[in-house]
């Protein structure tokens, strides 16, 4: 019985550990953006007038009407923070105020240090997010050893230099890391040592960040299923033809 209990915990606990840990995270982002951001926006609402304090009651009034805030407002900061970026990402999509994207970015670039962070992220969520993807297929390849499999995304053909040392056609392979597919290692691989999988680039994402718990279907067992489906209905179809015919015989 102990066993049994036991095992009903530890499961219980996995079922309930991707809810914990996605509530954790947001409750520290919410908890740290709130603090900062709220506490200046506070303090400015104060400095407007828009908020009074009654300091003999501790009443905070919110344009002369009680309100049954703290003195400073929970969740006002991460609300402005949320806001500000649903503008900024309204601006990018219009290509309104191009200028100051370039002038932000130009700032980053120029900063000892800063710019080769700001650069590699850049480069690195473009190739998850621009329309034409750097990946273009999901491969399977032998690494790190042999008789192990490993899920990567082909990248391009090898070029110059390093195809030229080679006795092989080789193509660059990105094999990404688990759960954060944005890191990784770059391997060049002979052609005929990978394999090409029918799956698409974003079921290949999916498929390394869930650690291989979101598997994506099949194409070939569906479209045997799919297929068997049919013929079992065309089948089924004729089963009923022939009795219908039948009847009328009859």
């Amino acid at each position: 019985m102990w066993k049994t209990f036991q095992k009903n915990i530890i499961t219980g606990f996995i079922t309930l550990l991707p809810a914990i840990v996605t509530i954790y995270v947001i409750q520290l982002l919410f908890s740290l953006i709130d603090r900062f951001l709220g506490q200046f926006l506070s303090d400015l609402l104060k400095a407007l007038r828009i908020i009074t304090i009654d300091r003999e009651t501790d009443t905070i009034y919110f344009l002369g009407v009680y309100t049954p805030f703290s003195e400073r407002i929970v969740g006002i900061g991460f609300i402005l923070t949320v806001l500000i970026i649903a503008v900024i990402g309204s601006l990018r999509r219009k290509g309104k105020k191009q200028h100051i994207f370039e002038r932000v970015d130009l700032f980053f670039r120029k900063v000892p240090v800063a710019n080769y962070i700001y650069s590699s992220v850049e480069q690195m969520i473009n190739a998850f997010t621009q329309e034409r993807s750097s990946f273009k297929k999901v491969v399977m390849v032998e690494y790190p050893r042999k008789g192990v499999y490993t899920l990567g995304f082909l990248t391009g053909e090898s070029k110059g230099e390093v195809q030229r040392r080679t006795n092989q056609n080789c193509i660059n392979v990105f094999l990404p890391t688990t759960p954060n597919p944005t890191s990784g290692w770059l391997v060049l691989v002979p052609e005929e040592n990978v394999t090409f999988l029918d799956m698409t680039v974003e079921q290949g994402l999916k498929f390394i960040i869930t650690g291989g718990v979101v598997v994506p279907p099949d194409k070939a067992s569906l479209f045997e299923e799919n297929e068997g489906k049919r013929l079992e209905e065309q089948s089924f179809r004729k089963e009923l033809v022939v009795k219908v015919h039948k009847r009328k015989d009859e």
